[in-house]
């Protein structure tokens, strides 16, 4: 796979395969967009029927052409493609961009011809972009490859790039960049079904450019998935954050990302577990990536995630915050000596609370305005400011521009501004803003958006920093691994507590009975209570098969519960092996937690953690991350569900032992990674968090095999 990447978006000359004089049509508009946007290298339109397009020559063949072009646009039809790649293989052309439609986005015979195509690529060493994509733009050398309308403006060059697997999506977000926020692309490439060069490709090369610090991706699935967390790594210690829209996140959206790209995406439980880890900022619509790509171009991160409002609007105030706290921000408490000094000269009608409203009497008092700031940004408690200006206009909002450019000069916290008044009555504050790299909104939910994303990238930052020196444990445990070889199909519980207990998981005591005078001897060496279940790979759901009885108290009944389950057993599932049941201790004054593996075809192995019950099931308050996982981000997932109060100790009832929850998990990723080759799935539900120093218990357990 060709890595020069840098010599795709800066070619010295390129080749147009199937030019047409007819500039108004998709193999037309490629060669006059590079004309009019001034491309300096040569240009080779091909097409046997013409001698000149545009007034540039037009070659009968590529084979024909003086020199090998170091970039080659395919404009035929799917059915000559191969030919065509072909001959650019035969050239030593490196990189190709397929704009025609009709492989394996449309299946049938569609994906064999694709798969023609990546076989060409590979065995001439051709960086294939494409097919089924709209080209690409780089405003900062004036290559303006591709077609559509969007091709026909002028942009100017910032130091954001962005890769998207939709041409009119990714585009429509350079577009509207450009139109409303200022926030100019430097590079914007489109990848359609990826057959060769792909979205990730593109995301490690701008992690490489030097002259590119945001970048933007849209994809509606990868293939190797798991590449996201090295990329994201090698982001943060570049300091450039990655703004990412995944999109195909229903069944239903799914299948049309399928039929749009051929490329179904993973669960997106996974893809936001990879975001989280990373600083992978998640985007859920175009104004989100351009507010955010604003926001994060001020080049100011908050030392934290405390926030001061200032407004002259109450209601305004109190969007934004319901819109930041909901998004894992808090409102600063001000200082009492902050107070104060408001109090000095905010009017008496107004607010000294956090949102500060200095009211309307600002139209009366512009220093208001530069006080009210510097007295906030001086508070030590306070990281981030955001004002509300609402639509002030005219010679008033130029003056308050200024003031709020005045303060800003002087600290290195971030300063947002929500201000509603349109562009053409508020040009001179725009620009002056803008030329302070101050980013500003026309609405407080954008603006608090905007604000929480950044905050979130800096927690990111900061937390990655302190976990440099943390490594996952590697736990490798060769009999775990013998005692699943050959297995098929699910691994009952009490074979799969054993595997648990080679990674130093806690399990429930508990034997395995053939008769009902074991189950006795069982009960009594363990000491009653007990709890006993039928135990077979055939039968998942013990409950619904009335195989499982709980708290048997005597030696008499246990005799009878082993009956009992194995008739019922037996009733369920008439040709279920059954391997015995299992005798175990009843433990009780626990929170039930749901802890598991899934194995991902995309991701590789991943860890879940959920309380039980309604909790995970109904209300699906569970944490993934991709394995293998420190402590750190084991306490992460354990503190970032809705029902964490439970373990800490709500209600007064004692805190739980989150120390050993902690622990289990850890052990877990590294069984998930070890196994990664057998296992497909593993639950253990529930596990029971005991009390603060008394551990955890796996109560039961299925591990589900490859295959």
């Amino acid at each position: 796979m060709r890595t020069d990447i840098e010599r795709f978006f800066s070619p010295s000359s390129i080749a147009i395969i199937g030019a047409s004089q007819d500039l108004v049509t998709i193999s037309g508009q490629p060669l006059k967009h590079l004309l009019s946007h001034g491309y300096k290298g040569k240009l080779y339109p091909i097409n046997p029927k013409y001698q000149e397009i545009a007034g540039v020559k037009c070659w009968p063949s590529l084979a024909a052409l003086p020199e090998t072009p170091e970039l080659a646009l395919i404009l035929v039809n799917a059915s000559r493609v191969a030919d065509m790649l072909t001959a650019c293989g035969e050239k030593g052309v490196p990189y190709v961009i397929i704009f025609s439609s009709g492989f394996s986005e449309t299946g049938g015979g569609g994906v064999a011809m694709q798969q023609q195509l990546a076989e060409i690529a590979q065995r001439h060493n051709i960086g294939v972009i494409g097919p089924n994509c709209q080209g690409m733009i780089n405003a900062a050398d004036s290559v303006f490859a591709g077609f559509g309308s969007v091709f026909n403006a002028d942009y100017p060059t910032g130091k954001v790039s962005m890769v998207s697997q939709s041409g009119g999506f990714g585009f429509s977000v350079m577009n509207l960049s450009s139109l409303d926020g200022g926030l100019p692309f430097r590079q914007m490439v489109t990848t359609g079904n990826e057959i060769g060069v792909s979205t990730l490709d593109f995301m490690d090369y701008f992690i490489r450019d030097p002259h590119t610090d945001i970048i933007g991706t849209y994809i509606e699935g990868v293939k190797d998935a798991r590449r996201i967390l090295e990329l994201g790594d090698r982001a943060l210690a570049a300091g450039k954050p990655i703004l990412m829209w995944k999109v195909g996140n229903t069944e239903q959206g799914q299948k049309a990302a399928a039929s749009h790209t051929a490329n179904l995406g993973g669960a997106m439980a996974l893809y936001k577990a990879a975001f989280r880890q990373k600083g992978i900022i998640q985007v859920e619509d175009i104004q989100d990536l351009v507010d955010y790509g604003r926001a994060l171009n001020s080049g100011r991160l908050p030392r934290g995630n405390r926030l001061a409002i200032i407004t002259i609007s109450g209601g305004a105030g109190i969007l934004m915050t319901d819109e930041i706290v909901a998004r894992g921000m808090q409102m600063a408490q001000l200082a009492p000596e902050t107070v104060a000094k408001l109090r000095e000269f905010v009017p008496a009608f107004g607010s000294l609370g956090n949102p500060v409203d200095v009211t309307a009497a600002i139209f009366n008092d512009l220093s208001l305005i530069n006080r009210t700031l510097q007295a906030i940004n001086d508070d030590p408690g306070v990281d981030c400011i955001a004002m509300i200006n609402a639509s002030l206009q005219g010679e008033i909002a130029q003056k308050v521009a200024s003031e709020i450019v005045a303060v800003a000069a002087k600290t290195d916290k971030p300063i947002f501004i929500s201000w509603s008044a349109r562009d053409a009555v508020a040009p001179d504050a725009y620009a002056a803003l803008d030329a302070a790299r101050i980013p500003h909104y026309k609405s407080p939910v954008r603006c608090g958006r905007a604000l929480a994303a950044v905050s979130w990238y800096a927690e990111a930052t900061r937390r990655n920093a302190a976990q440099q020196d943390d490594r996952p444990p590697v736990i490798s445990r060769p009999g775990a691994q013998s005692r699943l070889e050959g297995k098929t199909g699910d691994v009952a519980e009490y074979a799969a507590k054993q595997v648990l207990a080679e990674y130093g998981i806690p399990v429930t005591r508990e034997e395995l009975a053939n008769t009902r005078d074991a189950a006795v001897a069982i009960a009594q060496r363990i000491g009653f209570p007990v709890a006993m279940k039928v135990q077979s790979a055939d039968i998942s759901h013990k409950t619904e098969a009335r195989a499982v009885r709980l708290g048997i108290a005597a030696a008499a009944d246990v005799a009878a519960a082993f009956d009992e389950i194995m008739r019922n057993a037996k009733a369920y599932k008439a040709d279920a092996r059954i391997d015995g049941v299992l005798v175990q201790e009843m433990v009780g004054g626990g929170i039930e937690a749901i802890v598991g593996v899934t194995n991902d075809a995309l991701f590789g192995p991943a860890v879940m953690f959920g309380l039980g019950g309604i909790f995970a099931e109904v209300l699906k308050d569970v944490a993934f991350r991709l394995a293998p996982i420190t402590p750190a981000i084991a306490r992460e997932m354990v503190e970032e569900i809705k029902g964490y109060p439970l373990l800490a100790g709500a209600r007064g009832k004692p805190p739980a032992d989150v120390d050993a929850l902690v622990d289990a998990l850890v052990r877990l990723s590294a069984l998930a990674v070890d196994l990664q080759q057998q296992v497909a799935e593993l639950d253990i539900n529930p596990l029971l968090v005991m009390p603060r120093g008394q551990g955890v218990k796996a109560a039961d357990a299925l591990i589900r095999m490859k295959g």
